[in-house]
């Protein structure tokens, strides 16, 4: 998957835009060829929209004399307008590169998308045709255009909290500071309509428990925080910006989340707990791209939106969804150590989890999946465990290489049972089932045909000659 953050041009030692748009001066003329070294080097001295602009022009020099240096230049193209100074002139200049370009290449790929979605949407224009027949993967396209969402989610958040700022001015404050020393904050049973601003002072555990009307206007997001705690609270649409410093997140019993949640900075979360929370109103909820975390738990009762995306992350170490919120994940993670999901009344004929290119164990517990035809498991899962599932589908298709271990366990097909599962060809696999669970007749690769499926399919064989 591509990773957005790694194009960054970072400013390194800032020179003045003068200073550097000097240092252009042989290259204009024909005196120096550019290289990609001397294009990062003024791009990381400098976000000056009018230098950028030269150094699109310098590289669309290059690339009408030679179409095949293209690919060395694009990487410094995408990170010379990510999370920089912006001017239209500045896209204008590089849309005219890249149009020319596109149009030519035999093939597009994510970084030719990537380019292409910030400078049409800085210019708020559709992107173009080229791109739909190209062969983007369709996780990179999700992640290019969560990553514009997320940047126009953020600039619309940044106005509102400006705005609370300003009004919070003559306002009363609510100062909130350590409880003995403990650096931990308890806000409890409170109601905050007469405050305009909440400060909160030298507190890196923060529980909010049974509060009404939290100010817009806080600084939260430049505290100390690392462990937030939010319990029986109506947020009333408020936006939490958080600090870099969280690690862990609670949400027990809170609704009317904001309408975008973003939680794209928190490079150092951790751990992440919803537990009987409303998020059935929330449009979108931004992850940080490529962080880890350690455990991601929702439990029955909570209410997600359709469409849950878990994709930014590179690894969640333990998933644990509770009910029908498996359904509700659009997209999960590249890798997850561990999925685990419990008390699940499958409604749909498919479940697909697929989209986990990595996973090592997979575990139903106490769930009823009768209702199921498919489970369409990650190609690579290692262990699959059956633990209470009450009803389950007639026949299981498990046949995935590199499958090392199947249980079956408790009271597993109890209602319903299992009557027919499939096996690696290779039968290098550990089977536990339980004595009190009805066997079900093990294939190896596949399923016999039977006798009139083999003459059906002799008929249609001599049929095709």
């Amino acid at each position: 998957m591509i990773k957005i953050k790694d194009y960054e041009i970072a400013i390194n030692e800032e020179k003045t835009p003068l200073s550097c748009y000097n240092r252009l001066h042989e290259y204009k003329i024909g005196a120096k060829e550019i290289t990609p070294e001397f294009c990062e080097d003024i791009l990381s001295a400098t976000d000056n929209p009018k230098v950028t602009r030269e150094i699109v022009d310098l590289i669309k020099q290059k690339t009408d004399k030679d179409l095949s240096e293209y690919a060395k230049y694009r990487p410094l193209l995408i990170g010379s307008i990510l999370n920089r100074k912006e001017q239209k002139s500045v896209l204008e200049k590089m849309r005219e590169l890249i149009d020319t370009i596109n149009k030519k290449a035999s093939r597009l790929n994510a970084e030719d998308y990537l380019l292409a979605s910030q400078v049409y949407s800085g210019l708020e224009q559709p992107i173009p045709t080229y791109f739909i027949n190209a062969d983007i993967d369709e996780r990179d396209i999700k992640n290019i255009e969560n990553f514009l969402l997320e940047k126009k989610v953020y600039q619309e958040q940044t106005k509102i909290l400006q705005e609370a700022q300003k009004k919070a001015t003559e306002g009363k404050i609510f100062n909130l500071k350590q409880t003995n020393n403990t650096e931990r904050g308890y806000l409890g049973h409170q109601n905050l309509e007469d405050y305009s601003k909440l400060e909160i002072n030298d507190i890196k555990i923060l529980t909010v428990d049974n509060c009404q009307n939290i100010p817009q206007a806080n600084n939260i997001d430049s505290s100390k925080l690392e462990l937030l705690n939010i319990e029986q609270t109506d947020l009333n649409g408020l936006v939490l910006r958080l600090p870099n410093s969280i690690t862990d997140i609670s949400f027990k019993d809170v609704t009317h989340f904001s309408k975008d949640i973003d939680f794209s900075n928190l490079q150092k979360l951790w751990r992440v707990l919803i537990e009987q929370s409303d998020l059935s109103n929330t449009e979108n909820v931004f992850f940080p791209q490529d962080a880890e975390i350690g455990l991601f738990y929702i439990d029955g009762k909570t209410q997600l939106p359709q469409n849950f995306d878990l994709s930014p992350f590179a690894n969640i170490v333990l998933l644990e969804l509770n009910q029908d919120n498996i359904e509700k994940i659009k997209t999960f993670p590249e890798k997850v150590q561990t999925l685990s999901i419990r008390n699940y009344h499958a409604q749909q004929k498919v479940l697909d989890l697929s989209s986990i290119k990595k996973c090592e164990k997979i575990e139903f517990q106490n769930s009823w999946l009768s209702r199921l035809e498919a489970i369409k498991f990650p190609q690579n899962v290692q262990e699959i465990n059956f633990k209470d599932c009450k009803t389950m589908p007639e026949q299981m298709q498990l046949n995935i290489e590199g499958l090392k271990r199947v249980e079956l366990s408790g009271e597993t097909g109890l209602n319903a049972p299992l009557y027919e599962l499939i096996l690696p060809q290779d039968k290098n696999i550990e089977l536990k089932i339980e004595e009190q669970n009805i066997k079900p007749k093990i294939y190896y690769g596949a399923k016999p045909l039977s006798p009139i499926q083999k003459m059906m399919s002799k008929i249609k064989n001599n049929f095709s000659r």
